[in-house]
């Protein structure tokens, strides 16, 4: 409604424009992407991380803004190279993606978005999933595992019997049975898990990474019958306490205070947890009953038949047992269950910005007509005409994936240091999903190219003396 008839017919004034003020759009961009930076350093507002994503936000912005200009600088280097290597028509089709780039920067920022959004997400599941698995090579050292069957209440975990307890850790195959003693407080009016660990048994096996770097055995042994204890990564973050640091806690009819010993690293629940000695918390709550159990088999003993006598002798028990191996396998799945939807949404995402190029070339070759019907009256051939078109859809592929990678790399910083760590407390380590990656921006490019098929279709039927003589 606001494009004077002027304007319309003039439209070589518009596309003017849009080239000579790239310079200025890229230094909106440059000023969006520091104030991006700025926004990203931002603590958390009420724990939720409204300025990441608004540092996501900016950088979407900045990369709409810089579009004309990498639009602009890479199809004129790409012009001499392609038309050496692929001939006159990728030439054209180089130059005729400059020449309209009010709207080719439209299309590129579009398709530029919708890949960026995939691979930042791709890197933050991948570098989570790489850093899940570490965790719990980790931190899971025994051999087999037992919980009791049914859910914990709002109170308390299910327990094993001690009688139990002591049958299994009699059996000849077993090395040696850590009892886990969990409990669900509330500590600074948020809900968190009290644990204590069982430090008789030998821990030459465990080994948590710990902030201060230091041996697990060494820490650990700081524990041992003292009012020491241990906090996990997104306690320290949801309650402002570092190594050092003392907590009170309500611990049945006494409030005792405690000495934070060291931060480890746990993604098993963002509430947050408290590790202590077993021995002490007996002190406070004397119930001996675990509520999970980690069995040690012994060096010359099987673990499946280790495991077949703790089954027999947990007969008239609610007991589930799971190996090592099956409790990564099982979180792995779970992991990459949860985040099935993300693909999906994502995948859709991309599905939607590809048929918007298709749109668009279909588009630029309707308003191209004169233009492609004087070259066919030059001497060019139909699949002359059809290569520029397909030819005009891989340089939009290949700019979108470029443009879509590079901004797609900063959103992956925001979404695993900014986003992640004030929504939940984990510190992610950064992967690179290689292979995902190549096979994402692969399957984008491809989709592209087979999007000009129709819109090269409809070039190559235009007829020469229609479109010559149409006015």
């Amino acid at each position: 409604m606001q494009v004077s008839p002027v304007d319309a017919m003039a439209q070589g004034r518009r596309e003017f424009l849009a080239r000579s003020h790239k310079g200025r759009d890229l230094a909106i961009a440059a000023a969006l992407g520091g104030l991006a930076a700025l926004a990203a350093r931002m603590p958390a507002v009420a724990g939720k991380p409204f300025f990441g994503y608004f540092a996501a936000m900016l950088l979407i912005a900045a990369a709409a803004f810089a579009m004309p200009a990498l639009v602009n600088f890479i199809s004129s280097i790409a012009a001499g190279v392609l038309g050496k290597l692929f001939g006159v028509e990728a030439m054209l089709a180089s130059r005729s993606l400059a020449a309209s780039l009010r709207r080719t920067s439209v299309l590129v920022g579009a398709l530029a978005t919708a890949v960026a959004m995939m691979v930042s997400v791709g890197i933050m599941v991948g570098s989570f999933r790489q850093t899940v698995v570490s965790w719990m090579n980790h931190q899971l050292p025994a051999d087999l595992y037992l919980r009791p069957a049914g859910s914990p209440a709002a109170d308390r975990h299910p327990t094993i019997s001690v009688d139990l307890v002591e049958k299994i850790a009699a059996l000849p195959g077993v090395a040696g049975v850590d009892r886990l003693r969990a409990y669900e407080i509330s500590y600074g009016g948020m809900p968190a898990t009290l644990a204590a660990v069982d430090l008789r048994v030998s821990h030459a096996n465990r080994n948590s990474e710990f902030f201060s770097g230091r041996p697990a055995n060494q820490v650990l042994e700081q524990l041992r019958g003292k009012s020491n204890v241990l906090v996990s990564e997104p306690f320290t973050y949801k309650h402002r306490v570092k190594t050092g640091d003392t907590i009170t806690l309500s611990l049945g009819a006494t409030r005792a205070s405690f000495r934070i010993e060291d931060v480890y690293y746990d993604y098993g629940s963002e509430r947050g947890y408290i590790l202590m000695d077993r021995d002490v918390l007996l002190k406070y709550l004397p119930d001996q009953t675990p509520t999970n159990l980690a069995v040690f088999v012994a060096p010359d003993a099987q673990a499946a038949e280790v495991r077949k006598e703790i089954q027999e002798a947990s007969v008239g028990h609610r007991i589930l047992i799971f190996s090592n191996r099956e409790l990564r396998t099982e979180a792995v799945r779970i992991f990459d269950r949860t985040f099935a939807i993300t693909y999906a949404l994502e995948a859709v995402a991309v599905f939607v910005a590809v048929m918007g190029i298709a749109g668009a070339l279909i588009a630029l070759v309707i308003d191209r007509r004169r233009e492609l019907g004087l070259l066919r009256f030059l001497g060019a051939s139909s699949q002359q005409i059809r290569k520029m078109i397909l030819v005009e859809a891989g340089l939009l592929g290949l700019l979108a994936n470029l443009a879509g990678f590079a901004l797609g790399y900063f959103l992956s910083l925001i979404l695993v240091f900014v986003i992640n760590k004030q929504s939940f407390g984990w510190t992610i380590r950064f992967h690179w999903p290689v292979a995902v990656l190549l096979t994402a921006l692969s399957a984008v490019y491809a989709a592209t190219v087979v999007s000009g098929l129709y819109p090269a279709r409809v070039a190559v039927r235009l007829n020469p003396l229609e479109v010559i003589h149409e006015e």
